[in-house]
């Protein structure tokens, strides 16, 4: 089955028919546990905000300890100061500082007063009163120690609240009161809460005393006095947070909440109807809009997806014919628009494949060989000059049993170098060879030269490039070794991890220059040109050895220098495993 075909049947079965069937089994089905999942809505945001109440108070309530637990304002209420210096001094240096710090510290209290149960004590005011003075409830004075209690006072007409928060204060020994702390709360504390319930048009709330007495009102809805006390009392016998009930003609959701710090119910009543009505009214004509304009989408939607489509699947289908050997160009239409860039920039990098496999493929393949060729003629004549140089002199010297070793090791030399055409060899053939090439050295220099092998990693089946070692040797013989007086020493180490063999040959020979090491390793790393290296005596071998180990096992492999003047010189290769197996 085609894209398009696809499209439009899962546009049908996924989209279309879910979307109609569903759209109306859940109206009719779910009219109701809509309107709970809305009243519940609104609990959780009450809720919430409540809690940041009763956090409120909490704080408010705790400025009583900062008093009681304070030996300083229990000495001054229990009037245990003999002069008026003292009364005064202790006032102003411990109380006076108390009071303003909790102002200070509590935006939401707008006053506090401690009224004095000793008649003996000096007054000072405002912070301080006589209980006679207090305009409280004589219940309120009444108070038994360590009881705390929040009161509303009405203010006249004023619609704002105005909160109190009252509790006795004992002695030392919670024996006797000896005062009463009276907070006055700003209108702050409720002003939060009214207004994060974002009111409507349609929506009340009242705020209702111990006493069920309103004490505040935010009226959108007119309601007649009978209506609000019928509605007052079926919230405070039902005790339910929520119900829903007709009202005038109307249906209401009725909320109801109670501060238990405060000792406040608010109660909301919201307009419902207005909201659904209209829509279960407009049911039909909202489903049989949405049936119209999801065919006539569908329609369109199949014409477009059918023109985009359609040339896609084709050119997929093409795309599908390319193969490792085969890049075939795409005939079809090619428009002017997005599809058709594709189609142009598809044939583009066909073309761009062709050229970099069969024309950059083979220049790599012709560069690889001229190196290895040049390194080639570069190493066999200083070698073959060398060591038939050394048989000369020990043969006229004297009938000398080590020119026949010499001889017999040489013609394994060649063998080796001239065994065919081949470009790789494996890694445990061309130690052999480095051996029998270290041999013939050992006889020139005698005693000088002292070579140790330490291999710690199987070599038998890893695959390198022919002659890599030899180079590498040679130039820590004949520019390291032989240029210094002392008896030198060779070492050749080979070990592996899971990723890299690791070849090292040190040498403790005459060393290199810091310039010159310098200009190697920049060489080496690519960052500076070859040619600085080449000098009358040579000076590409290392360059050469490096190149075709990069092309051999990957730009992660290579040859690092380390060598210091008159100390020696370690030359380190990296060769990265399974990238010729």
């Amino acid at each position: 089955m085609s894209i398009v075909k696809k499209m439009a049947i899962g546009y049908i079965v996924i989209i279309f028919i879910p979307i109609i069937s569903f759209g109306l089994y859940l109206y009719n089905q779910n009219y109701n546990s809509f309107l709970e999942e809305y009243a519940q809505g609104r609990q959780k945001i009450v809720n919430q905000v409540l809690n940041n109440l009763n956090v409120s108070t909490v704080q408010i309530e705790s400025a009583y300890q900062l008093f009681q637990n304070n030996s300083n304002t229990i000495a001054y209420l229990s009037g245990n100061y003999r002069t008026d210096f003292d009364q005064v001094s202790n006032f102003l240096t411990y109380i006076r500082p108390l009071f303003s710090y909790i102002l200070s510290s509590n935006r939401l209290i707008d006053g506090m007063t401690i009224y004095m149960e000793q008649q003996n004590g000096m007054v000072f005011r405002p912070e301080m009163a006589k209980m006679d003075e207090s305009k409280l409830d004589d219940s309120i004075k009444k108070l038994p120690l360590g009881v705390g209690k929040w009161i509303t006072i009405k203010n006249g007409s004023n619609p704002d609240i105005n909160l109190h928060f009252v509790h006795k204060i004992g002695n030392r020994n919670f024996e006797q009161d000896i005062g009463l702390l009276d907070i006055k709360v700003t209108s702050k504390l409720i002003k939060p809460l009214l207004e994060s319930l974002n009111l409507n048009n349609r929506s009340n709330l009242y705020v209702l005393d111990q006493d069920h007495q309103v004490i505040s009102l935010v009226e959108k809805i007119h309601l007649s006095q009978d209506s609000e006390q019928s509605l007052f009392a079926d919230v405070f016998q039902s005790n339910a947070k929520y119900s829903y009930q007709q009202v005038n003609g109307n249906k209401m959701l009725i909320e109801s909440f109670y501060a238990e710090g405060l000792k406040l119910q608010f109660v909301m009543i919201e307009q419902v109807d207005d909201v659904f009505i209209g829509i279960k009214k407009n049911k039909y004509v909202l489903v049989l809009t949405v049936s119209i304009l999801l065919l006539l989408l569908s329609g369109i939607y199949y014409l477009i997806a059918s023109s985009i489509t359609k040339r896609i699947l084709k050119l997929s289908k093409h795309m599908r014919r390319v193969d490792e050997n085969h890049f075939p160009l795409y005939h079809g239409e090619i428009n002017k628009d997005e599809v058709g860039h594709l189609t142009s920039a598809y044939n583009a990098m066909i073309r761009r494949m062709d050229e970099l496999v069969n024309t950059v493929h083979r220049s790599e393949m012709l560069r690889k060989e001229s190196a290895y060729l040049m390194m080639q003629a570069q190493i066999k004549p200083h070698f073959l000059y060398n060591t038939l140089e050394s048989i000369r002199m020990i043969a006229e010297a004297n009938d000398d049993p080590e020119a026949a070793e010499m001889s017999y090791t040489l013609g394994k030399l060649f063998r080796y170098s001239l065994s065919g055409t081949k470009s790789e060899t494996l890694l445990g053939e061309e130690v052999e060879n480095v051996k029998d090439y270290i041999k013939i050295q050992q006889i020139r220099m005698g005693d000088r030269l002292q070579v140790s092998f330490d291999i710690d990693a199987v070599i038998d089946n890893f695959i390198c490039p022919h002659y890599m070692l030899q180079p590498i040797i040679e130039n820590s013989i004949v520019h390291g070794i032989a240029n210094v007086r002392k008896q030198g020493s060779l070492s050749i180490r080979i070990w592996e991890d899971s990723a890299f063999m690791f070849i090292a040959v040190k040498d403790s020979g005459a060393g290199i220059e810091e310039e010159r090491l310098v200009l190697i390793q920049g060489v080496l790393n690519g960052k500076m040109d070859a040619h600085l290296l080449q000098t009358d005596g040579g000076g590409l071998g290392i360059f050469n050895v490096n190149e075709r180990v990069k092309m051999f096992f990957g730009e992660h492999s290579g040859i690092q220098m380390e060598s210091k003047l008159n100390e020696g010189t370690t030359c380190i290769l990296k060769l990265a495993k399974g990238a010729t197996q």
